[in-house]
């Protein structure tokens, strides 16, 4: 699978290419969850050589994690929360 890396970047930004092992690390998962992403497109990768050698750039990696994140609002956010009872079965 090979990716498009053509598109504009701040001048000031700047590539390092990672390896997959090195991307697990850095979502907490992992190499096999790294190449299901790869696999599924929601992470553009640069081959190296003729081998199965993917390269992931950091800003690829920054921009999927920007892609990823998710802000929750409190239903109630002046309410101090219940005390939550443990159930006992």
């Amino acid at each position: 699978m090979q990716a498009d890396h053509h598109r504009e970047r701040p001048s000031g930004a700047k590539e390092q290419l990672l390896r997959v092992k090195e991307v697990a690390e850095r979502l907490g998962c992992s190499h096999n969850n790294v190449y299901a992403l790869i696999n599924r497109g929601f992470l553009p990768v640069v081959r190296i050589g003729r081998s199965k050698g993917y390269r992931v750039d950091s800003r690829d990696l920054d921009e999927f994690l920007q892609r990823r994140k998710v802000q929750y609002e409190s239903a109630e956010p002046d309410r101090a929360r219940p005390q939550l009872r443990h159930l006992k079965l």
